[in-house]
């Protein structure tokens, strides 16, 4: 013997609100309608990792601190190259955090300040560095 709701036609109502098809449902005297939602096929994986990398701009733009970082040597000379690494762009406050391994290479480099900000800046324009805080 078939069921009740087998013998009464499902539709799917347009409304996404479990609520408002119970409402409709109850009101109408057939069976809640299926979620529109689930009839959609899942997205791919890699479809939405694409997704994800295009709005975050993965692998696409290259980043101010990334572009420090591969001119890093030719900014600051070999030597010193070795003995410290950019930390940290700040680009609301304009200054570049450098992260030394000794004092004496801090030394060196707090009296190189003016021309490392010049030779970051004329990497690219849009880099408004204004200071270098050295640590």
């Amino acid at each position: 013997m078939p069921k009740q709701n087998d013998l009464l036609p499902t539709t799917l109502i347009p409304f996404v609100n479990y609520k408002e098809r119970s409402l409709i449902s109850s009101f109408t005297g057939m069976p809640i309608a299926e979620d529109p939602r689930k009839k959609k096929d899942p997205a791919r994986f890699s479809d939405v990792i694409d997704r994800v990398w295009e709005s975050w701009k993965i692998g696409t733009d290259v980043s101010p601190e990334q572009k420090i970082s591969e001119n890093w040597s030719k900014l600051v000379g070999v030597q010193l190259a070795n003995k410290c690494a950019p930390e940290r762009l700040d680009p609301i406050k304009g200054y570049l955090i450098i992260r030394c391994s000794s004092s004496t290479v801090k030394q060196e480099l707090t009296f190189k300040k003016k021309l490392l900000v010049k030779k970051i800046s004329g990497l690219d324009p849009s880099f408004e560095i204004s200071d270098i805080k050295i640590h």
